[in-house]
């Protein structure tokens, strides 16, 4: 008897540690990151001064853990407004002779991506990810023309003519929708709050955009 209620308390006792574990394992997370955003609005072009803009990224995203090491989330992020210079070519009146000018394109962008994450080892602190998944982006958009002259070889025989008035466009939404690659690592503080670092690299024709990015989150 003696020994059938000691493997009785062995048995109850793995039992409780076990169901212990499985409670302890988050069934979600819910995240905050800030980083730096570079985008490519367009593919590349021999008439733009600036392919690429910079701006700042920021983000909200929750995951569900299906286990341990795999979950899926979602994430809403937005973006100031960042600008690069284009360049075009305009004629002046009655003449077929074109002539370069330069404007300049604002843009802000927004992005909601669902996505598939997996999750390396189970160490305590450290854990390396790689995702993917699809993302939705909408990007707002304007371009301001400032007045552009064609001047005379020399001054004395003429004025200025104007080949391009200033002009400021209408704002402009357009909507893709594209996929989301990425990776990092999550170094935790504490068993349920963590450091989140990583980049992720989003492609929705036509355009492309890299971020890098740090952020604060808890499993819960």
């Amino acid at each position: 008897m003696r020994r059938f209620t000691c493997v009785f308390a062995i048995l109850l006792t793995t039992g409780a540690a076990e169901a212990r574990q499985s409670a302890a394992r988050p069934k979600m997370d819910l995240n905050l990151s800030a980083g730096l955003f570079e985008a490519q609005p367009e593919g590349v072009s021999h008439t733009n001064y600036d392919d690429w803009y910079f701006e700042g990224r920021y983000a909200i995203g929750a995951g569900y853990y299906w286990t341990e090491n795999f979950k899926t989330e979602i994430e809403f992020a937005t973006t100031g407004e960042g600008s690069r210079y284009v360049q075009d070519f305009g004629s002046l009146p009655g003449s077929s002779q074109q002539y370069p000018y330069s404007y300049e394109s604002f843009h802000r962008i927004q992005q909601t991506s669902v996505r598939a994450v997996w999750q390396f080892r189970e160490n305590t602190w450290v854990h390396p990810y790689v995702n993917g998944g699809f993302v939705v982006e909408s990007e707002r958009h304007r371009y301001h023309v400032p007045a552009q002259y064609r001047y005379p070889v020399d001054p004395r025989t003429g004025q200025p003519v104007v080949i391009r008035p200033e002009f400021d466009s209408a704002k402009v939404m357009d909507y893709r929708g594209g996929v989301t690659l990425g990776g990092g690592a999550k170094f935790y503080m504490t068993p349920q709050t963590y450091i989140n670092t990583g980049m992720q690299v989003t492609h929705a024709k036509p355009s492309t955009t890299v971020s890098f990015l740090a952020g604060f989150g808890i499993d819960f």
